[in-house]
């Protein structure tokens, strides 16, 4: 699936371990709970909008923790790319700096659920 490769093109780039290996390593296949994950958004009625879909990914990214270090940031820069590649652009501004990490630690820690920080994304992309 291609965002799986994506996945780990951005894990690679924030490592510096070949994606290959990190393939390897986590096991993100089209058999793993990533692809599971992928598979039952594509069949959810309605489906999501691509700005849930990379919240989503993201959030997965950052709760799971597939990779030995560093899923906070390469969850949300998977999330950016996604964001990106739809026309979607996460806009960050100075201020920024200072709300969206504990964000993404609440997630990390469980202090926000999924559904949340979905509505936290949407909300920050309809706004930007």
């Amino acid at each position: 699936m291609t965002l799986i490769g994506d996945l780990l093109l951005v894990a690679e780039a924030q490592l510096g371990t070949p994606a290959e290996e990190l393939l390897h390593m986590t096991s993100l296949d089209a058999d793993s709970e990533f692809g599971s994950l992928l598979s039952g958004l594509e069949k959810t009625d309605p489906p999501p909008s691509i700005v849930e879909v990379a919240a989503i990914c993201g959030a997965w990214v950052v709760r799971k923790k597939p990779f030995p270090e560093d899923n906070s940031k390469i969850g949300y820069r998977f999330m950016g790319l996604l964001l990106d590649g739809a026309g979607q652009p996460w806009r960050m501004s100075q201020e920024d700096a200072f709300v969206v990490p504990p964000i993404f630690q609440a997630l990390e820690e469980g202090g926000i659920t999924d559904a949340e920080f979905v509505d936290w994304v949407r909300l920050r992309v309809a706004t930007a």
